[in-house]
């Protein structure tokens, strides 16, 4: 089964607007043909801006469909060797999801592909 990292982008796009690419990515996990991951980053960056109870009562449950992954010890050491060793300056956060989704041998499922730029061994996902 194919792993898919789910950027923030997607979500937003789909909380502000109950449009986007979420809900093809939902119905292809119920179908069996991906498994859906979240960076802890990216749970962080949508509670961030969230701003009611409601609306995290909402992310709550949309997280619910997703293997969250924690930015632990061995995700720190990837991105910061990677981050050094390919003199990088992409935005922490945007990087750590990246790195998340190399780390995982998964694809991303973007729309900003340019926060990404530069990072070898990123794999997009065809939305």
């Amino acid at each position: 089964m194919e792993k898919v990292v789910v950027d923030s982008d997607i979500l937003i796009d789909f909380f502000r607007a109950s449009k986007g690419f979420f809900p093809q990515l939902l119905y292809l996990q119920e179908e069996g043909k991906i498994e859906l991951y979240i960076s802890s980053i990216t749970v962080f960056e949508l509670f961030s801006g969230s701003s009611s109870r409601r609306e995290e009562k909402l992310l709550m449950e949309t997280i619910s469909n997703f293997r969250v992954i924690a930015f632990d010890g061995e995700i720190a050491k990837l991105a910061g060797e990677k981050r050094r060793d390919e003199k990088l300056t992409n935005p922490i956060a945007d990087f750590i999801i990246g790195i998340t989704s190399i780390y995982l041998q998964a694809e991303i499922a973007t729309r900003n592909k340019d926060h990404f730029k530069g990072i070898k061994g990123i794999n997009f996902f065809k939305l």
